[in-house]
């Protein structure tokens, strides 16, 4: 037996009794600081010094008795065990002294009964003394979930065999119900729509904690979309299920407002250009699969309105768009196909149908819109029709049959498509090669936005050749050399972080010593593989220069940006942290910067390398961000901490509501999915006041300062958002480029 103090009150009239007592104890191994009393007096100036681990009693003492000891602990609530050590006791007096509260009854004369006794009452009392700890700790963890789930903004239910059992004031608020009472007892079923209702019994059934995405509907019937989360929880011994619901509608509705503006025309409100090819390509495979044949409908306005003034222009194509929709109804997809062209998918294929609804364009323009819009009455139209049938090979071949016969290089010179001719043969399968249409041109992973490439001449083959035989001759020698030299543009915070965050990009130096624009190297180099290289020398050049801003006291992080290329090079992140170390510098430090479009067409090694990046921890910037209609929903739950907003999106946004919308809608969906929103390409002092209101976090452009050799940017000097209202930017002088 392990050797233990024992803090024990006797409560005996009797000196030798006392010392029997203390001698047994002590010989089976108690070190004891007890105390004696002979009396209910004592016992109780005892009791108020507190401390004891038990109480042994003598059954009769002067004027009182062991039950009034009992009674007098009872009193002063303490729970320690009370053993009665007597000469003599009848049996019955046994059975009143238990009930009353005495763990034992020893006799003197059985002093060896009192060892074991005493050490079983002990253990007893701990285990009684652990349960009620046991039974505190549950408690308070009970009222602290309680508080988090009542107080927290999550809606959280609790549900027994599909049935409500709880549920906290968010859950309840967010489906309508004044109390739980009223809750209690309504099949969770009945908040789901029934479109979604056998999914919605699925995903309970998996208990997955990925959530997913379900139409609710709330007490008074309307509808709406929650996204929810299962899990097993154990409520008072019942197996339950818990569902963390969170409303989405609002995120639904900037999607669907995001969608609407992606495939829409804005001054017009007809479909735009992509849209349209995206349909006619679904036409032309499904002519192809099942030979269901659709008609397209061509309507090009005379170059002569170049020549007009906008808001007349405006007018004009405002009333052209009314009076096609009049014409093709809700059910043929029609769109303004360019700035003064527009194209009709329509489900009527037979040439005969296809003439006479050209001829109702024809006959609405000449009677409605030329005379309303007050344009000149020279300004002319051309229409012409095509039929897609299974015989037609592609997108291409469809569209080059509303177009007359030429050359292809000097179509690709000229950039643009010929002009209609007004009626068009069907597409036969052996058509002439059309007219390449060429894509907008993206802005470079190392630089400012790419200027517009112009069309390939197809004649000429050996110099394009040629021309890409020079490139990678010059990038080689300069990545031989080290012939590339870093430039840095400020990204100034709107909400006041006192941090200095730079953009860095790369120029090649050629002969002279002079600097090469990245979007005239960049692309050759990506397209020779060169582009890793530059890649390379970019992050350890940028993360040396950044070590010893950092070791002046500077607070600098830089934003590197990479090429496409840069996601499949599995050595790269460790180029990166072979370079931190030697510098030792942190890797929060360093956030690398990708296109959109080179990530989500590279999924698979975009997932490799933010998993390689994060475990270095290096953030991650998404450049481009809102060109992709489909980029939001990829790029939710990857872990990006910023997008840098498509320059596109920053156009004329100062003008008018209209052209405001898309980039609103884009940073309000990057609020939802809690990701901060840098705005590039800003040059002027209404346009920051713009960001500002739509909640832009970040902001770069001429208006601070251009890509500059030097960083001496002095972001203490800008305006910090402390308050509610927009601050008042002063004009800054643009800094040049060395």
């Amino acid at each position: 037996m392990d050797t233990k103090i024992l803090r024990l009150l006797i409560v005996d009239a009797s000196p030798d009794d006392t010392e029997l007592t203390l001698a047994a104890l002590q010989a089976g191994g108690f070190l004891l600081k007890s105390h004696c009393v002979q009396d209910l007096k004592g016992l109780q100036a005892a009791i108020a010094q507190g401390g004891w681990d038990a109480v042994i009693a003598e059954r009769k003492l002067a004027h009182s008795s062991a039950t009034a000891v009992l009674d007098t602990l009872r009193r002063a609530n303490l729970e320690i065990p009370l053993l009665i050590l007597t000469r003599a006791v009848p049996d019955e007096e046994i059975a009143v002294l238990m009930r009353a509260g005495a763990r034992d009854v020893v006799l003197k004369n059985q002093i060896s009964r009192l060892l074991p006794a005493l050490e079983r009452e002990l253990a007893v009392a701990a285990e009684r003394a652990q349960f009620r700890a046991g039974q505190e700790a549950l408690k308070e963890m009970q009222e602290k979930h309680r508080a988090v789930v009542e107080r927290g903004r999550e809606a959280v239910c609790y549900v027994h065999d599909g049935m409500h059992i709880d549920a906290n004031k968010a859950y309840l608020d967010m489906f309508g119900y004044a109390s739980l009472a009223e809750l209690e007892g309504v099949p969770v079923m009945n908040l789901i729509d029934k479109s979604d209702q056998a999914r919605f019994k699925q995903h309970i059934r998996k208990s997955a904690d990925v959530p997913e995405e379900f139409a609710a509907v709330r007490k008074n019937g309307e509808r709406f979309y929650i996204e929810t989360a299962v899990s097993r929880v154990t409520i008072n011994g019942e197996a339950c299920t818990q569902l963390l619901v969170t409303d989405i509608s609002q995120l639904k509705a900037v999607e669907a407002k995001l969608q609407y503006l992606s495939e829409h025309d804005p001054l017009t409100g007809l479909y735009n250009r992509n849209h349209f090819l995206e349909s006619l390509t679904r036409a032309v495979e499904q002519a192809k699969r099942d030979g269901t044949a659709h008609g397209i409908v061509y309507i090009g306005l005379r170059q002569a309105m170049r020549t007009l003034e906008h808001a007349a222009v405006d007018r004009f194509l405002l009333a052209v768009g009314r009076e096609l929709r009049e014409i093709f109804g809700s059910e043929d997809r029609v769109a303004r196909y360019g700035d003064h062209e527009f194209a009709a998918l329509t489900q009527e294929a037979q040439r005969k149908q296809l003439r006479e609804i050209a001829a109702r364009v024809e006959q609405a323009l000449a009677a409605g819109p030329l005379s309303d819009s007050g344009l000149p009455g020279n300004v002319g139209y051309r229409v012409s029709f095509a039929s897609i049938t299974a015989q037609t090979e592609s997108v291409q071949k469809a569209l080059a049959a509303l177009y007359p016969a030429r050359e292809p290089a000097a179509a690709a010179r000229a950039g643009s498509p010929p002009a209609p001719v007004a009626e068009a043969p069907a597409v036969p399968a052996s058509s002439a090669e059309p007219t390449p249409v060429w894509p907008e041109t993206s802005s470079p992973a190392h630089g400012s936005p790419q200027p517009p490439i112009a069309a390939p001449d197809w004649a000429a083959p050996a110099a394009a050749r040629s021309a890409d035989s020079e490139w990678r001759r010059r990038i080689g020698a300069a990545i031989r050399r080290e012939a590339f030299r870093l430039i840095y543009q400020p990204i100034v915070n709107l909400h006041g972080d006192a941090a200095e965050y730079f953009e860095v990009l790369v120029r090649m130096v050629d002969d002279g010593g002079g600097l090469i624009p990245a979007a005239l190297f960049i692309p050759p180099a990506e397209d020779s593989g060169q582009a890793l290289a530059i890649d390379h020398w970019v992050i350890k050049q940028s993360i040396r220069t950044l070590a010893e801003l950092r070791h002046q006291g500077r607070k600098v992080t830089f934003f590197i940006n990479l090429s496409a290329r840069a996601l499949r090079d599995p050595m790269l992140a460790l180029a990166a942290q072979q370079a931190l170390r030697e510098t030792r510098i942190k890797s929060k430090y360093v956030i690398f910067e990708i296109d959109e479009a080179a990530f989500l067409a590279h999924a698979e090694a975009a997932a490799a390398f933010t998993s390689a990046a994060k475990k270095i921890g290096c953030s991650l910037c998404i450049d481009n961000f809102g060109r992709a209609l489909d980029a939001a929903p990829r790029l939710r739950d990857v872990p990006v901490e910023y997008l840098k907003l498509d320059g596109a999106l920053l156009q004329n946004i100062t003008s008018d509501a209209v052209t405001q919308a898309p980039l609103k809608a884009v940073v309000d969906v990057a609020k939802a999915m809690k990701k901060k929103t840098i705005a590039k390409s800003v040059e002027s002092v209404e346009a920051l006041s713009a960001l500002w209101e739509f909640g832009v976090d970040y902001v770069q452009g001429r208006y601070f300062q251009e890509a500059d050799a030097e960083l001496n940017y002095e972001f203490h000097n800008e305006a910090t958002l402390s308050s509610e209202n927009s601050p008042h930017w002063t004009v800054a002088s643009p800094r040049k480029s060395r």
